[in-house]
């Protein structure tokens, strides 16, 4: 009995001894960025003066006088839903589209997997142009129909769909090879049990395909839930969160503070982190209970 308990310990150590750099990462790369974030929260500081201790006065202003972080928060969550909504339709449709094996499908899958190799920054800056008002591509082309083009990313009413219209263009194609490797692994079998059963397209897809996807789904709306409450670069380049707000995230609201107010910006920092942790947390629970109905 001794042996065994001793042998235990040795086993129990040696795992803890693997996990350890794991553990290091995460405490260095999440855990000490929030706290730090947290902790220069409390502070008035713009990086030249002295600190000066404010408790909670930063997080106050943020969520009841500062009309521009509510903004942010809302254009965030907004571009969140809408971004994760469109790739992920739009991903599945094209996977569904192209997961045969032929040259048309190899095509598809490359010429959707252009955008995504293509640094987001030089690709922003193309859109730019492409959305420009008077010579850009989209409002020529609606010119000749006799369509008169919006302002794009000029008018506050449509420059936050334009920049998620862009970033779904230059993600799908990831996502789209992705579910293409969920599609090809479900068993063939099932879905000629469906035909024998007399279950049409639309059915087979509802009870067959998505069920089957459910693990490829979490995971891509998993990463998608991630990318897009830190999406920043091609907000920037495209926009810088104008006009007026209106394409302003919360990352781009912490990079406008950072360089005169480190302590606000440190608080929205803390928030944003917070939020994705909630959001990743109530996502996983749910993801969980959707396996064991499933």
């Amino acid at each position: 009995m001794f042996r065994i308990s001793r042998n235990k310990r040795k086993d129990a150590a040696q795992a803890y001894l693997m996990l350890l750099p794991a553990a290091v990462l995460l405490v260095l790369f999440m855990l000490w960025p929030m706290l730090n974030s947290a902790f220069y929260g409390l502070f008035k500081w713009n990086l030249v003066g002295d600190k000066t201790f404010i408790g909670l006065e930063n997080f106050k202003f943020m969520f009841f006088q500062d009309e521009s972080f509510r903004r942010a928060l809302l254009n965030t969550l907004v571009y969140t839903v809408v971004n994760m909504v469109l790739t992920l339709v739009l991903s599945l449709g094209c996977a569904l589209l192209f997961q045969r094996e032929s040259k048309l499908s190899v095509v598809g899958r490359c010429a959707c997997f252009i955008p995504v190799v293509v640094p987001i920054t030089v690709m922003g800056m193309v859109w730019k142009m492409i959305y420009e008002p008077q010579y850009g591509v989209i409002n020529q082309v609606l010119a000749g129909l006799g369509i008169q083009g919006p302002q794009w990313l000029y008018d506050s009413k449509v420059a936050l769909i334009a920049v998620i219209i862009f970033n779904v263009w230059k993600e799908f194609g990831l996502y789209t090879i992705i579910f293409i490797g969920g599609l090809q692994k479900i068993p063939k079998e099932l879905y000629e049990s469906a035909a024998i059963d007399g279950a049409n397209s639309w059915i087979t897809f509802w009870r067959v395909t998505l069920p089957m996807l459910r693990p490829i789904m979490y995971f891509a709306t998993t990463i998608l839930l991630i990318n897009s409450f830190k999406a920043f670069d091609h907000i920037w380049v495209m926009t810088s969160g104008g006009p007026g707000n209106s394409t302003s995230t919360l990352v781009t609201y912490i990079y406008a503070k950072v360089f005169d107010n480190v302590g606000l910006a440190s608080a929205a920092s803390f928030v944003l982190f917070i939020i994705v942790l909630l959001m990743t947390a109530i996502k996983s629970k749910f993801g969980k209970e959707g396996e064991v109905d499933a």
